[in-house]
């Protein structure tokens, strides 16, 4: 902790006068906070210090004015009173303070100006200057310049805009390297007219010079040079980190693993220059500035980035969210630093991470301090992989133990509300039955909707093993959720063995829930089931054709059972017949011959289950099906009549086409009367005579 404090006592909070722990000499008393005598007297130094994984971090306390007069001495007691003791004597006198969250910052906010300084030497000719002025100051949408970069890591907190004054000649190259060329160049710019004044910043941008570095700013501060990089906006971006009073950063590798596969942060670790690949102040390139910047230039409030406390479950939303949710989780530790978590998801340009990159599925790890500079620590939570740095960050399922806080760190998952992360006590975690968590759910199912009341299935996971159980929803458009309790509240997450799964009224889709099973040490295990919503359905199955006069015969199919059926069938709209039988018999006979609708409407459980089908149905005149007639026989063949031919009762004859059979008596003797009058089918009287038969 920078600085020094003032302690008062909560006992005392209620006094007119407000009243401090101070001393003159060896022995501390409450006086007050304002009162004579140097303010030293009531200054206090606060280092926190931890004792064997205590549950709470403990303090020592130095005085400010014991301190100016060379006195080596903590506050401690003697004979049951307070008093200055021997700095020898620290690690038996520890305090347990309520503290407010106290951490150091540097806030950089609001519109800030930058000039830009675009520079050669008499011997050599300048960088090109619109790729330089893109770099530094983009197009207002880009996501490659130092101002877009800025303005999305600090929420819109900090803006930069500026001027370019160009053709300032420095001279002939020097021969050494020096950050005076900063005032060179402002004064220069001076001449040509610029107040400088009207800047809160001034970028240098040189072509080659003797230094080795690409550039340099000071820390913390308001000018940078660019040696030959100006059209890289990275290098701004690195240097302005600088310039915010941030050092490069470093990580922190070989840390042990203990027995549960749980990284130990103590002694063992190592800190390292390897590289940071999402910290532009070590190896990260283009990256966003990490979250401890954000805190240190009030890009993040403290309520976005909270210093925790008290154990409990804490969920992270994406770091560079334009929200306020909790962006970062800081951990106080006996040193004075802090651990802190902070979770981030790819987006275009400067977060264009790999969808499988470990900076995107897990919880980054840093060591952060605050003080006249913030400084950041990467910590590798995967010690001896194969990847290095590049899969530091902290999976799902796994944890690790900061032994200067006391704290174990676990991230439970990470879904689309952020990452869940779990902080406890060592001691506790470390006395938790060992039991690893295997997640159980049923297979997957197919529900009807419901047309006016909701449909409720339990979603049994009893079967599972683990500490804690919790279904959630994932899919479903926000739809389909759960439920607590038989009357309880929608919820979109239910920490139960058996949840019960909601699916409203007249709703179809898809729905898919996850229960995850938690066991010791912060392991997990999920499993999911797919739940798809459809609705009531019927078909309806019979012949389309008939003939008239036949009956034809209609039954349903469905995906649910019917109680209730109304059939209809329908001529040119109007109902001409009615069922509500569960099959329809039609007696074709009594409607016309033409084109019909047969119409049915099944339900089930008072109408909750309804569906209705149409079914086309033609009635024909024609007789379907009807076997062919026999053949007949040859037809014989007869003579040709004959005029007066004395024909006999029963002869027959072929005349005019026909055939003929002469007539018994007492007709038989016209059959060979004069053709005139006889001749069969031509005769003026030949039915007297004969009868047709063909």
């Amino acid at each position: 902790m920078v600085g020094y404090f003032k302690i008062t006592s909560q006992a005392l909070a209620g006094e007119s006068t407000e009243y401090c722990l101070g001393t003159t000499g060896t022995t501390p008393a409450m006086m007050e906070c304002s009162g004579s005598g140097y303010s030293s007297y009531r200054a206090w130094q606060i280092t926190p210090r931890q004792i064997d994984k205590q549950t709470d971090l403990f303090y020592t306390l130095k005085n400010k004015y014991r301190e100016d007069l060379g006195k080596k001495e903590v506050l401690g007691h003697s004979a049951n009173r307070l008093a200055m003791v021997s700095e020898s004597q620290t690690s038996a006198f520890s305090w347990q303070l309520s503290l407010p969250d106290m951490v150091h910052t540097r806030p950089v906010t609001g519109a800030k100006k930058v000039l830009v300084i675009h520079s050669h030497y008499s011997d050599r000719a300048a960088n090109p200057l619109e790729r330089m002025k893109l770099a530094v100051f983009g197009t207002g949408h880009d996501t490659s310049s130092l101002a877009s970069a800025v303005r999305i890591a600090s929420h819109g907190k900090l803006t930069l805009t500026g001027d370019v004054v160009s053709d300032i000649n420095l001279g002939p190259r020097p021969t050494t390297c020096s950050s005076s060329v900063v005032e060179q160049a402002k004064k220069l710019a001076e001449k040509k007219g610029i107040n400088l004044s009207g800047y809160d910043y001034f970028f240098v941008d040189l072509p080659s010079s003797p230094c080795s570095w690409s550039g340099l700013a000071s820390m913390p501060g308001n000018w940078i040079i660019g040696n030959n990089s100006g059209e890289k906006h990275w290098m701004w971006q690195h240097e302005f980190g600088h310039s915010l009073g941030a050092p490069h950063a470093t990580s922190l590798e070989n840390c042990s693993v203990d027995d549960h596969g749980v990284v130990q942060l103590d002694d063992k670790c190592k800190s390292t220059a390897a590289s940071d690949p999402s910290d532009s102040m070590n190896g990260g390139g283009r990256r966003l500035y990490p979250a401890p910047y954000a805190l240190y230039t009030g890009w993040l409030t403290a309520e976005q980035f909270p210093a925790i406390k008290n154990d409990g479950d804490y969920t992270l939303a994406p770091l560079f969210n334009n929200d306020n949710n909790i962006k970062g989780l800081r951990v106080l530790r006996s040193n004075g630093s802090y651990l802190t978590l902070e979770y981030r998801q790819p987006s275009e340009g400067f977060e264009d991470w790999a969808t499988d990159s470990p900076f995107v599925n897990g919880v980054i790890v840093r060591i952060a301090t605050f003080g006249s500079k913030v400084t950041n620590q990467l910590v590798d939570t995967t010690p001896g992989s194969a990847g290095g740095m590049s899969d530091a960050p902290l999976m799902p399922g796994k944890s690790i133990d900061d032994l200067l806080s006391g704290k174990r760190i676990t991230l439970l998952k990470v879904d689309a509300q952020g990452a869940h992360v779990r902080i406890q006590n060592i001691a506790d975690a470390e006395n938790e039955e060992d039991v690893d968590p295997v997640a159980v759910v049923p297979q997957n199912f197919t529900v009807i909707a419901r047309q006016n009341e909701a449909t409720i299935r339990l979603l049994d996971g009893s079967a599972s093993k683990g500490k804690e159980m919790v279904w959630k929803s994932l899919t479903g458009n926000g739809v389909f959720a759960l439920q607590e309790g038989e009357s309880g509240p929608v919820v979109q997450e239910s920490k139960v063995a058996i949840a019960r799964a909601i699916f409203p009224a007249g709703e179809t889709g898809t729905a898919k829930y996850e229960l995850t099973a938690t066991g010791s040490h912060g392991k997990t295990d999920s499993k999911t089931v797919t739940v798809t919503v459809v609705p009531a359905e019927a078909t309806i199955t019979g012949k389309n054709s008939v003939a008239h006069g036949q009956v034809a015969t209609f039954s349903s199919e469905g995906n649910f059972k019917p109680d209730t059926w109304l059939w209809v069938l329908r001529r040119n709209g109007e109902a001409v017949e009615l069922s509500h039988q569960s099959t329809f018999t039609l007696d074709t006979q009594h409607v016309a011959a033409g084109s019909y609708q047969v119409e049915l409407e099944a339900s089930a459980s008072n109408r909750q289950y309804r569906a209705n089908a149409i079914f086309s149905l033609a009635i024909t005149e024609e007789k379907p099906d009807t076997p062919p007639e026999p053949e007949k026989p040859d037809a014989p063949t007869y003579p040709a009549y004959v005029e007066g031919t004395p024909y006999k009762a029963g002869d027959t004859v072929t005349a005019s086409g026909g055939v003929y059979s002469c007539k018994p008596h007492p007709y038989t003797g016209w059959c060979a009367g004069a053709a005139w009058a006889y001749a069969p089918g031509t005769g003026s009287h030949w039915s007297e005579a004969w009868d047709k038969v063909g």
